[in-house]
């Protein structure tokens, strides 16, 4: 396989420490549009993917954490600051607006905490807490939005991951057990439970993906699992389990267009899975045999 650089994204006069440039430390693509924002210090900066230009840059206060463009508006990043605060940064008007402050003003957080974030598109809410807490923080994402909101989960345990799906008012909460919840992010209230039998040791998700037309979901857990969900049904069924490796599952995401599943894991392994669905009523699926390996295994190492 041969890499061809397409564009170079050019920081060189953005967030200048005293001594030497700053080190970009964030980064999030926007979902429908070829564009793509860059945390460097406290400054975001957005660029046009395809051809490297950069379109903004606006200092937003303190260095980002997590950070995401808005599903339910075209041009807005929602960020998370090493200072605990959330904030809108909106590159239409050029504007940020402060969506929530911790309750203790010198709290604060590194580029290195875990922090989870996620957001739907039904409304505009995100939904926070920090790694391994026991509790979910929901807030608006609009100025003069919904006021911030602690959820009280029907199970006092750490939580180690947040989803929304993509099209349902579902809020998914992985706990360290390997349970995962599914809540109705109206009321709260539990729609499912995806939870294996006591044979599958389980540490918690750190990632999850959705088909775009199946109600299907594969989760990443941090023990080198890969598990896929039929949740199409009131009693959501496991079709699919695999090990990936040894490392923690950091990301997924699913190829539309090649109809095919993609995992990075901790120590920067990528590799490609092809998904075998089994359409026969009669015969219950092989989950051993839902996954199965694209001959495509890329390590990414550090320092290269």
């Amino acid at each position: 396989m041969e890499w061809t650089a397409v564009q170079h994204l050019d920081l060189r006069h953005v967030g200048r420490g005293f001594h030497r440039p700053l080190q970009p430390h964030a980064a999030a693509f926007h979902p429908t549009q070829a564009l793509i924002v860059v945390a460097i210090g406290t400054y975001i900066n957005e660029f046009d993917a395809l051809t490297g230009s950069r379109l903004s840059t606006i200092d937003i206060g303190a260095p980002v954490v997590r950070m995401s463009y808005s599903p339910t508006s075209g041009h807005a990043v929602i960020a998370i600051l090493e200072d605990c605060t959330i904030r809108s940064c909106d590159f239409d008007n050029e504007q940020t607006c402060v969506l929530h402050s911790p309750e203790k003003r010198m709290e604060r957080i590194s580029v290195n905490t875990e922090v989870n974030f996620a957001l739907t598109p039904l409304q505009p809410i995100v939904f926070f807490g920090f790694h391994r807490k026991m509790s979910v923080t929901v807030v608006g994402t609009v100025e003069g939005g919904r006021a911030a909101t602690k959820i009280k989960t029907d199970l006092k345990k750490p939580i180690v991951k947040l989803a929304c799906h993509p099209r349902l008012p579902i809020l998914y909460v992985a706990y360290a057990d390997g349970l995962i919840r599914a809540y109705n992010i109206h009321t709260y209230a539990v729609a499912y439970t995806l939870q294996v039998d006591n044979t599958i040791k389980l540490i918690g998700a750190s990632a999850f993906a959705f088909h775009p037309t199946l109600e299907w979901i594969f989760i990443g857990d941090r023990r080198g699992t890969l598990l896929a969900w039929d949740v199409s049904t009131d009693r959501p069924s496991l079709i699919g389990i695999t090990l990936v490796g040894s490392q923690p599952i950091t990301s997924i995401a699913w190829l539309p267009t090649l109809r095919l599943l993609v995992t990075v894991s901790k120590d920067g392994t990528l590799q490609v899975w092809k998904t075998r669905a089994f359409l026969n009523p009669n015969r219950p699926p092989m989950q051993a045999n839902f996954f199965e390996s694209a001959v495509f295994v890329l390590q990414f190492q550090e320092n290269v």
